[in-house]
C-alpha cells in the first residue's frame, strides 16, 4: 500500500499564474519522491488564519507565500529563521512537528542570479521598484551580499517606501537608503544616474493573468534612461521577457530573468521541505519549455 502524498502549495491572492506547482512537482516527479504541490487561493485576508490552522490540522507539509501575504503572515507564526525575521516577510512555511516555522528563501533567490554582476553592483546606485515583501528581500539582499553606494526605494505608495527604509536604518547605518514616490519628476535623474534597476512589484506580469496591470508601467517610456553600463532585473518571471526587460535588452544593458529567482529561491524551499537538492539543471529546461508554449 503506497504512503499518502505530502501535501504543498502557494498561498495567495490571484495565483493562478504561478509556475510553482510545475516547478516542485517536476523535481518531485523526477527524484521519486511522494510530494504533491498545488496552488491555494486565500481570500480576503482575514481568512489566512482559518487557512493556516486548517492546513495545520490536515498535517500540511508546508506552503509558498506570495503577494499578499509575506508581511501579513509573520504575526501567525510559531517561529521565524534568522532571515525571515530580520526583514520581518516570509515566502516559505515548514510544518515542524505542528509549529508553523517561517523562513525567506527570495533573500538569496534574489541575490544568487545577481552574484556575477557584483562588481558593478558594489559602489553604485541601485533603484528597487516596489516597497512590499519582495522588496524587503532585495534591499536585505543588497545589505547582505553587496555594497552599494546607494539604494533608492521607489513606490506609488511614498509613505510605505519611507516605512521600508526606516526598517532598515534601525539595523544597519552602513547602506545609505532613500525613499521615492514613483510620480516625482525628479525620478528620472534617480534612474538615470543608478546603475542596478529592480523591478519587485507585479507590474509586466502577463495580463491574461492580472488584467488590472495591462497598462501599468514602471515609469513613462520617453524617459531615455536605459544604456549598455546598466543591468535590470525583473523579479516577474511570467512572461520571461518583461516589458522592462525587452526595453533595457533594447538599449544594450544587462538583463536577469525572474525565472533565474524562481528558481534560486524554489530551490532553497525545496531543500527546507525534503531536505534534497533541486535538479536545477531538468526543472529549468521544463519551465522554458512551458514558458515557451505558454507565450505562443
Amino acid at each position: 500500500m503506497k504512503h499518502a502524498k505530502k501535501i504543498l502549495g502557494l498561498i495567495g491572492h490571484q495565483v493562478g499564474y504561478s509556475l510553482s506547482p510545475f516547478l516542485h512537482n517536476i523535481a518531485f516527479e523526477h527524484l521519486g519522491l511522494p510530494y504533491f504541490y498545488t496552488l491555494f487561493e486565500v481570500y480576503p485576508p482575514e481568512r489566512l488564519t482559518a487557512a493556516l490552522d486548517g492546513a495545520k490540522a490536515l498535517g500540511f507539509l508546508g506552503f509558498n507565500i506570495t503577494i499578499p501575504y509575506k508581511e501579513r503572515i509573520v504575526p501567525y507564526l510559531d517561529a521565524l529563521s534568522a532571515e525571515a525575521s530580520e526583514v520581518k516577510a516570509v515566502n516559505t512555511l515548514l510544518n515542524q512537528d505542528g509549529q508553523w516555522i517561517g523562513y525567506n528563501t527570495d533573500i538569496f533567490g534574489f541575490a544568487e542570479p545577481l552574484l556575477p554582476f557584483k562588481s558593478q553592483v558594489n559602489g553604485s546606485e541601485v533603484v528597487v521598484f516596489g516597497a512590499g515583501g519582495a522588496a524587503r528581500a532585495v534591499v536585505q539582499a543588497l545589505r547582505q551580499f553587496f555594497k552599494p553606494k546607494q539604494v533608492w526605494i521607489v513606490a506609488r505608495d511614498e509613505a510605505k517606501a519611507e516605512l521600508l527604509k526606516e526598517h532598515f536604518e534601525r539595523r544597519s547605518k552602513s547602506l545609505k537608503l532613500s525613499a521615492c514616490a514613483i510620480d516625482k519628476a525628479s525620478l528620472e535623474s534617480v534612474l538615470g544616474t543608478a546603475r542596478l534597476l529592480i523591478n519587485a512589484t507585479p507590474v509586466g506580469t502577463d495580463s491574461t493573468a492580472l488584467p488590472q496591470l495591462k497598462t501599468a508601467r514602471l515609469f513613462p517610456a520617453e524617459w531615455k534612461i536605459w544604456s549598455p553600463e546598466k543591468i535590470a532585473y525583473d523579479l516577474v518571471y511570467r512572461p520571461q521577457m518583461t516589458p522592462f526587460l525587452y526595453e533595457a535588452q533594447a538599449h544594450g544593458a544587462r538583463i536577469i530573468s525572474g525565472l533565474e529567482m524562481l528558481l534560486a529561491q524554489g530551490a532553497k524551499s525545496f531543500k527546507i521541505w525534503t531536505g534534497q537538492e533541486l535538479p536545477r539543471d531538468v526543472v529549468r529546461a521544463a519551465l522554458q519549455q512551458q514558458l515557451k508554449e505558454s507565450e505562443h
